[in-house]
């Protein structure tokens, strides 16, 4: 590159560093990526905030989402970070390690431990520390077209029955993704599988999750799902009618053309083994970054975006499946389908592990699951992801 090229590099970068890194002499910057409803109640809250404590201004700072952990890790150890940002939990285990987030539990008094659905707060605590606030809880429940589908499959015995009916009108009886473990936990957790045992040591080669891959491949052995589908792929085939059911979650609804009929329920119980499927949980939570200028301000902040009157707003304008346990009682909210559907799913989720290791699982298990779906054996396809996790590559 041209010295000049090096100079406009170096503009550019600065330039970008300086768009996150609002003046910060008073008040506390939280960055996030939101956008539409979520973004637009986000600055409400701030909005209201910055009228009642004008000497503690609240400053939002928009940031591209794959972009934003990358930019974290590189901001907050120089200073230039945010006070606070919006995140989900499962990168708690790594910032933790790298000192990029500040526990707060100290400043947790029970009132304030309360107001959280207990299954929503539990995958905040990393190692003995409370690392943040929950906003809203994310998993995946299962999505079916009323125009198709009269009665949700209740068991997967009734959702393997469904499968000739839909074939013969060509189309799948469900659509999820097959070959990404985030779809496939609700298989696995539900045939009593698990990623990591008790101790955290590493437990993915077992006799129950070989069943629950089998079970996946038995799926598309018999027509019921199609192979190998992404999510795109599963919000275009229920789009176009040619899958009566999904498995996804409540970002799904934005997928949804108008005028396609459609309602969700809970996952239904693995017959097998009379378990509930039981998906992910993702705690999507407001996070204190170690370099916090004024860590009082900044918890203040943060209790105030998760209360319950916040909880509310963002319930009924953002549709956030909110942690909030008296959000529900509010008429509005409680009489919101969707978010009591949501809700009633955390019951019978699985918190994402949130150990650094997580993060070398997903590809490996990836291509498992690929191998066993076009026939591989279920039981040597966990063992290569064992051993490429444990190994490396």
């Amino acid at each position: 590159m041209t010295r000049a090229g090096l100079l406009l590099a170096a503009t550019a970068v600065a330039a970008s560093a300086a768009a996150c890194s609002p003046e910060r002499d008073h008040g506390v910057v939280l960055w996030h990526t939101y956008n539409g409803a979520e973004r637009d109640t986000l600055e409400e809250l701030a909005a209201s905030w910055n009228q009642a404590h004008p000497d503690q201004e609240l400053t939002l700072v928009a940031v591209p989402y794959d972009a934003f952990a990358d930019k974290l890790t590189s901001a907050i150890p120089n200073g230039n970070g945010p006070d606070l940002f919006i995140y989900a939990h499962d990168r708690i285990g790594a910032w933790a390690a790298a000192s990029l987030v500040e526990p707060v539990e100290f400043w947790v008094d029970e009132p304030i431990a309360d107001r959280y659905d207990r299954n929503a707060l539990l995958p905040l605590a990393y190692q003995d520390s409370l690392w943040g606030l929950p906003l809203a809880t994310k998993s995946l429940a299962l999505f079916y077209r009323t125009d198709q589908v009269t009665t949700p499959p209740r068991t997967t015995d009734e959702l393997i029955a469904m499968a000739p009916d839909a074939r013969a009108h060509g189309r799948f009886a469900l659509a999820y993704a097959s070959t990404e473990l985030y779809g496939h936990a609700p298989w696995l957790y539900g045939y009593g599988g698990e990623i990591f045992a008790d101790d955290g040591s590493l437990h993915v080669a077992t006799a129950e999750a070989a069943a629950a891959a089998g079970f996946a491949r038995k799926l598309v052995a018999d027509g019921v799902s199609p192979a190998e589908t992404n999510g795109q792929q599963v919000a275009t085939l229920f789009g176009e009618g040619k899958a009566s059911m999904a498995l996804s979650g409540p970002w799904f609804i934005g997928d949804i053309p108008a005028g396609v009929p459609w309602a969700v329920t809970t996952l239904p119980t693995v017959s097998a083994t009379g378990r509930a499927a039981e998906p992910f949980l993702t705690a999507e939570a407001v996070l204190m970054s170690s370099r916090a200028r004024d860590k009082e301000a900044a918890f203040a902040v943060m209790s105030y975006l998760t209360d319950d009157p916040s909880a509310v707003l963002r319930a009924r304008q953002a549709r956030q499946v909110v942690a909030n346990k008296a959000a529900y009682d509010d008429p509005d909210v409680a009489a919101d389908q969707v978010l009591a559907t949501f809700r009633d799913q955390l019951d019978h989720t699985v918190p994402m592990p949130a150990t650094p290791t997580m993060r070398a699982v997903w590809r490996p298990y990836q291509i498992a699951l690929q191998e066993i779906l076009r026939g591989g054996d279920p039981g040597d396809a966990l063992r290569g992801v064992e051993d490429e996790v444990i190994h490396g590559p």
